[in-house]
């Protein structure tokens, strides 16, 4: 993956020169803190001056209200669309499904409080002959609310992102989702002129709208639920290309007067607790006691003369504890019996001496430093191109995934691990993809529901439980047979090394949450004291750290819960580029002062430049760390019933 330079002084004033053309094109009409008249590529565009007919318009001018009214806006008057209204606006012609930018100025009546009703703000379906459709919506899953923004844009293709966005009664906020399908298809949320969300999918060609666009409802998706924005919407406009980030923060500074103080206040979450002072735990040598942990995907270190080489440089960033992926659903990184070498792996080993094994290679030359090991396992993953794991993958398993109700293909993963772990001076186990990836309707699968519950999984899949969340024996036997694994592999590994440590790649979730179908449910093995650490998945620039906040409030062990923090980011053509070190330095610096007990983590070595390592040990790591970690087995009373 390509690294990230710092640019010339040359390229930054060709920048500032790019910027300056931007706003020049985009906003002559406008004056800064004005609404600007309609812009180039404009397809739609309504300054709520009627309810009856948009100003501009490239296909019909028409729109339909319900339960509307105007009312002042943000300039002039807007359209209030109280709960259960609605605006039809018609999609032929006013929006381009391969590419486009919709935006809009909204103030809500009434505040993110986490347990209030759930806010649609604009909705409609997709023609993909699926059901899709395109929601925005403030707490879209959850039974009462949430501190999450979701822009599903095509719940078909799994092209969905979400932000911790706070809205603020009668506070106006510039909401801007652009999108593009091609090579890639990606989709991104930005507020207040500021990059909040993205998602990047597969390129495929755009499907066509299935129906009008509906503002302030949820009526563009099959799961309506009457749904509303319950708010005073302002300058709507549709564009027929997708803006860039800068041309997004340039229109948003030219109609927002205020957008100096509105922009200290979005970096407001993370410099306010940077301000505070960081106080690790140290020993009595006075040395810091935090494991400090990074991600490593690919299998570079397996070559001969590699492992040193990865080795000094995230010692040099400052790290102390290395997770490199030693099972990624397509051959072992080391000799085992029990399937055979990944392909690339084995080439490189080949390079080597006879009997080169590269993980022992890799544990010795870490140790070397003071660094400690944890294999990584995608434990469920399956490369379908990879015909060893074909036993385990049948008609109606997930793709990309075994099937975990297979008792068989579940002895085959906890043996897996165990091998590792009784044969290698290991650190640690780390447990990713530890999930069915979908729900299986295989025969093998079948039968199993049967057994558990004497009932049919194809007809329980159509029903649902309390609160519309899926059927809790449906949630119960995935649960289970994920549960298996993990219980398993922990009671094996703790009795053949004590004190390893198990931590698991997730996105945990509360039990009052909308539960999961896919098993992974990392609170609940936490509780029982099954796994030591779950890293919540966390690599926007801003972090959902409420999230974690509320998972460790709930937690019988706080300490349980930490967040991997990401190093990179994807352009809108989908390429993935080191993140901005300074923001990995402070996003680090801010888990170390928020989230005590297991330390801090960022994926990954692939986007680890050497930038981002100078600003790490200058900055964060500045000062040398040993790894530490607060154990289940260091707490009594753990285990308990199920959540």
């Amino acid at each position: 993956m390509p690294e990230r330079r710092s640019p010339s002084t040359s390229l930054r004033f060709v920048s500032r020169l790019v910027l300056v053309a931007i706003a020049t094109s985009l906003l002559a009409a406008a004056a800064s803190g004005g609404e600007p008249d309609r812009i180039e590529g404009t397809l739609f565009l309504t300054q709520f001056d009627s309810l009856d007919k948009a100003a501009a318009a490239a296909g019909s001018p028409e729109i339909q209200a319900e339960g509307a009214s105007l009312v002042p806006g943000k300039w002039g008057q807007g359209v209030q669309i109280k709960p259960g209204g609605f605006l039809a606006i018609p999609t032929a012609g006013n929006l381009l499904p391969p590419q486009g930018t919709l935006m809009f100025w909204f103030k809500p009546n009434w505040s993110t409080t986490g347990s209030g009703p759930s806010h649609t703000l604009f909705s409609w379906g997709w023609d993909d002959g699926k059901q899709g459709y395109c929601v925005l919506s403030d707490g879209w899953w959850e039974p009462a609310g949430a501190p999450y923004t979701y822009l599903v844009f095509e719940n078909q293709r799994y092209l969905h992102c979400h932000c911790p966005l706070t809205f603020v009664q009668d506070q106006w906020r510039q909401i801007t989702v652009t999108w593009q399908f091609g090579k890639q298809a990606s989709a991104r949320l930005y507020v207040d002129g500021t990059l909040a969300a993205a998602a990047v999918g597969p390129g495929e060609a755009a499907p066509a709208p299935r129906t009008v666009l509906y503002l302030g409802s949820d009526r563009g998706t099959p799961s309506a639920k009457g749904r509303s924005a319950d708010g005073v919407f302002d300058h709507l406009c549709i564009l027929d290309r997708t803006l860039s980030k800068e041309e997004v923060r340039e229109l948003f500074r030219a109609q927002e007067p205020d957008w100096r103080a509105i922009e200290r206040r979005q970096e407001a979450w993370l410099h306010d607790v940077l301000e505070q002072p960081y106080a690790p735990q140290r020993d009595a040598a006075g040395r810091i006691q935090e494991s400090r942990a990074l991600l490593d995907e690919s299998h570079r270190w397996a070559a001969p003369s590699a492992a040193e080489k990865v080795i000094e440089r995230i010692a040099r960033a400052g790290f102390n504890v290395y997770i490199p992926c030693v099972w990624h659903g397509r051959g072992a990184s080391w000799p085992s019996q029990l399937t055979p070498m990944a392909a690339d792996v084995e080439k490189t080993v080949g390079e080597g001496p006879p009997g080169f094994d590269p993980l022992a290679h890799l544990i010795r030359v870490a140790h070397a430093r003071g660094i400690e090991v944890h294999p990584w396992f995608c434990v469920c993953y399956a490369d379908a191109r990879w015909e060893p794991l074909t036993p385990f993958i049948e008609e109606g398993t997930p793709a990309g995934a075994c099937e975990a109700h297979n008792p068989a293909f579940r002895r085959f993963a906890v043996d897996l691990m165990m091998k590792v772990v009784r044969r290698y001076d290991v650190d640690g186990i780390n447990l990713d993809y530890i999930r069915t990836k979908g729900i299986s309707t295989s025969a093998t699968a079948r039968a199993s529901y049967r057994r558990q519950f004497g009932a049919e999984l194809l007809e329980d899949i159509k029903k649902t439980g309390p609160n519309g969340w899926p059927h809790p024996n449906l949630v119960r036997w995935q649960d289970d047979a994920i549960a298996d694994i993990v219980r398993s592999f922990s009671a094996q590994a703790r009795t053949a090394r004590p004190g390893l440590v198990i931590s698991v790649d997730g996105h945990p979730y509360l039990p009052t949450d909308t539960p999961g179908t896919q098993g992974r449910n990392d609170f609940w093995w936490a509780q029982e004291g099954w796994v030591d650490v779950i890293y919540s998945m966390d690599y926007a620039r801003r972090l959902s750290w409420q999230k974690t906040e509320a998972i460790r409030s709930q937690l019988k062990r706080p300490e349980a819960a930490a967040i991997i923090v990401g190093n990179y980011e994807k352009t809108d053509a989908g390429q993935v580029v080191s993140r901005d070190a300074q923001l990995v330095a402070d996003l680090i610096g801010f888990c170390q002062r928020k989230f005590l007990g297991n330390g801090v983590a960022l994926y990954w070595y692939g986007s680890l430049d050497d930038a981002q390592i100078e600003a790490l040990r200058t900055g964060p790591f500045r000062e040398p760390a040993i790894p530490s970690w607060l154990l289940a087995t260091q707490r009594s009373g753990t285990g308990g019933p199920r959540p």
